[in-house]
């Protein structure tokens, strides 16, 4: 099993994304704003240092979406690397955003079986 994590600022792809997860075998994912180091810095930073940071390097202010899906290895691995690639771009290009997994040893409270369905009222 592995942790799927994507960080893209490409916020209005993510729903997209999330829809097509089922279609690849990924039953879930749990996404989270997040905010870049230049974002946090520019917050605390005087005005005199910031201007100096803007001119001096390209800074990211903007805000991210962080996806977060555990997802078995093999085909489904390839699949939902290939879908993120589909959705989001070419990750190896600027602005796109950082896609990458870690091997997962142990976890607990995942769903298995057949889909679960809600109970009425509750969707």
């Amino acid at each position: 099993m592995y942790l799927l994590v994507i960080i893209t600022r490409q916020e209005e792809k993510t729903y997209d994304f999330l829809k097509l997860l089922p279609t690849v075998g990924v039953r879930g994912a749990t996404v989270l704003e997040g905010r870049g180091m230049g974002k946090i810095l520019h917050d605390r930073e005087t005005v005199f240092t910031s201007i100096e940071q803007v001119l001096s390097a390209s800074i990211d202010l903007t805000d991210n979406v962080v996806i977060l899906s555990l997802v078995p290895g093999g085909q489904v691995l390839t699949s939902v690397r290939r879908l993120a690639r589909q959705v989001f771009g070419d990750f190896s290009r600027p602005n796109t955003g950082v896609l990458f997994v870690l091997p997962v040893s142990d976890a607990e409270g995942l769903a298995t079986g057949p889909d679960v369905t809600l109970p009425p009222g509750a969707g």
